[in-house]
């Protein structure tokens, strides 16, 4: 029976990827569990007012737009201070 050292090495390399994402997986789990009791506790109706008009939704759809337009605003405040920096120099 023929032993390469390179197959024991393989292996256990295998085994890192493979709990890595395992513990992600948990990760993910472990967060959308209290998101989706938010979501589920946040179902009734609010009223909007946006300028001239008005509406109504639920309130975990603006939560989530909200957040999503505030991370948008974020990114794009981040992205060009790392732009401005470049052309300067100290």
């Amino acid at each position: 029976m023929h032993h390469d050292p390179h197959d024991a090495g393989e292996a256990a390399g295998a085994r890192g990827p493979d709990r890595r994402h395992r513990t992600r997986l948990v990760a993910v789990v472990v967060a959308l569990v209290p998101l989706a009791w938010f979501a589920l506790s946040n179902l009734r109706r609010v009223r909007i007012d946006v300028w001239v008009t008005d509406g109504a939704a639920p309130l975990i759809l603006v939560i989530l737009i909200s957040g999503a337009l505030g991370a948008r605003i974020a990114l794009l405040a981040d992205r060009r201070g790392r732009t401005g920096r470049r052309g300067r120099s100290d």
